[in-house]
């Protein structure tokens, strides 16, 4: 007997059932049992009978076999019922070997384990195997695409902290009503003031760029490349804190992993560093020699490689750092993670940037 349990993560954050459900709150009472000695033919009489509480249901292919307190032993397929002499019991065909899912395993996680199975639906038991009822693959599913696009509005610090837990098939239809028909001080007050957060970083950046202003009096051309280097940290950014953030509302991220995780994360960001800087140094080499005749060419083009490289570095280590920071703190990881990785990759890559060119301009300067 296999059974699917709770999630990876030791400790689930506090707010955490916002967006998780477990398999109990989505399973069906929709199916039928009978009990090891029941014939071939009677059970195939229960399917001839059986008629759905809600016609909406989708058609039932399995015969599950309880013993005792509703413990389940065994299930058949309609198709090996059909296909088996009517006067043998179930026992001699049922298979032994079922896989059945915990009430309290997370939804999305369940979904992921049973993705390479093919079920169409499952059983769901309690500690003591007590079938329960089945959970069909499909509403496990829907549950797996509300539970990630609630991440992706909560990362753009748009969470819905009323969104129903219990109804999942609602939460898209509420959400959705809550961002197009609210009034404009709930919407407000949903959206602003993650971005509020941002804006105190683009002026902190800027600041930093007043720092700075006579090495970009000196060498003017810098100006030019600083959107390449805060974008290309911001993209590696992004990109890290979406895949942290999905992986641990899925369940593949957990304390056990998280710092193997992140040094697989930054060494991924020091390679896209490598591939995307070498290519934006090739760039700038080119224009300034070529077109422009500019004898600081070469300078030049190493400081935009070393900028891009260190930048996609530190704003992956930060892309994974800062939403488990959030989450060992118990606040929302997806509605804090952006505006904050945003605001401290932005500083970071400009003084990177910066220092770089005070080193290797230093002549000029």
């Amino acid at each position: 007997m296999t059974s699917l349990h709770k999630g990876l993560m030791d400790e689930p954050p506090d707010d955490a059932e916002e967006y998780h459900l477990a398999v109990g709150d989505v399973m069906s009472s929709e199916y039928i049992a009978v009990t090891p000695d029941t014939t071939i033919d009677e059970a195939i009489d229960q399917f001839r009978t059986y008629s759905p509480k809600e016609p909406a249901q989708p058609s039932i292919y399995y015969v599950y076999v309880v013993e005792g307190a509703d413990r389940l032993v065994g299930v058949v397929s309609l198709r090996e019922l059909l296909s088996t002499c009517d006067g043998a019991p179930v026992s001699s065909i049922m298979k032994t070997d079922v896989v059945s899912v915990h009430e309290d395993a997370d939804a999305v996680q369940a979904a992921l384990d049973l993705s390479d199975l093919r079920f169409p639906a499952v059983p769901v038991v309690d500690e003591d195997q007590r079938l329960l009822g089945i959970v069909r693959t499909g509403t496990l599913v829907d549950v797996m695409e509300a539970a990630s696009s609630e991440d992706m509005l909560r990362m753009q610090g748009m969470a819905l902290p009323d969104s129903p837990k219990s109804e999942f098939t609602d939460i898209e239809t509420e959400r959705s009503s809550t961002l197009l028909e609210a009034s404009p001080r709930q919407i407000l007050r949903i959206r602003v003031p993650w971005l509020i957060v941002a804006l105190g970083g683009g002026l902190l950046a800027g600041g930093i760029i007043g720092i700075f202003e006579d090495t970009l009096e000196t060498v003017v051309i810098l100006a030019f490349f600083i959107p390449i280097v805060m974008g290309m940290g911001g993209n590696v950014g992004t990109q890290s804190s979406t895949i942290f953030i999905r992986g641990v509302a899925l369940g593949q991220i957990d304390k056990s992993n998280v710092f193997r995780r992140i040094v697989k994360e930054v060494s991924i960001g020091f390679l896209i560093g490598l591939i995307v800087g070498g290519l934006a140094a090739i760039a700038a080499y080119l224009w300034l020699l070529v077109l422009r005749g500019d004898s600081v060419a070469v300078e030049v083009a190493l400081v935009v490689f070393g900028a891009i490289v260190g930048n996609s570095v530190f704003a992956a280590l930060m892309g994974f750092l800062i939403p488990w920071l959030m989450y060992l703190i118990g606040q929302d990881p997806a509605a804090a993670s952006n505006p904050i990785v945003t605001t401290i990759k932005d500083v970071s890559g400009l003084l990177i940037y910066f220092g770089l060119a005070a080193i290797l301009l230093s002549e000029l300067l």
